[in-house]
């Protein structure tokens, strides 16, 4: 202990580096699981969805119209916040949103449980894990929220 507290004494910059890695590589790992806890894998999705799961799709309105998960919505984020009162029935239902990685999904989840909507999650890979899984998905619309 007495060679800790002399290290310490003589190496007071080693020792705070030290500390500030730690520290942020256990806010990358606790972040890393909290994200984790509100994903769903492409299966897991589909079972979702046939349970009548709302699906948002938060890819431009091109890449929606070139093809996306049955029956999905297409939403961008930024308006998110503006469309909350219409999506106020799916507060008790899943939701399920995707963009082309999963990797803007972030914020709409928690935005919608900050909205008091009780089971928000991400499509994890989005479209892209979706494909590699030979899932169906429809082509066309306009991109417009329904």
């Amino acid at each position: 202990m007495e060679q800790l507290l002399e290290f310490i004494g003589n190496h007071p910059l080693l020792v705070v580096a030290a500390i500030g890695t730690g520290a942020m590589l256990l806010f990358y790992e606790f972040r890393m699981a909290g994200q984790g806890r509100f994903a769903v894998s492409p299966d897991q999705a589909v079972r979702l969805i046939n349970k009548g799961a709302l699906v948002l799709d938060l890819r431009s309105p091109e890449d929606y119209a070139e093809g996306h998960l049955s029956g999905a919505r297409n939403l961008q984020v930024s308006e998110l916040q503006s469309q909350l009162g219409s999506l106020k029935k799916y507060r008790n239902k899943p939701v399920i949103t995707y963009d082309q990685r999963d990797s803007g999904t972030t914020r709409a989840v928690s935005l919608l449980r900050g909205a008091e909507f009780e089971q928000v999650f991400s499509l994890r890979g989005g479209v892209t894990a979706w494909r590699e899984e030979h899932l169906p998905l429809e082509r066309g619309g306009k991109g417009k929220s329904k």
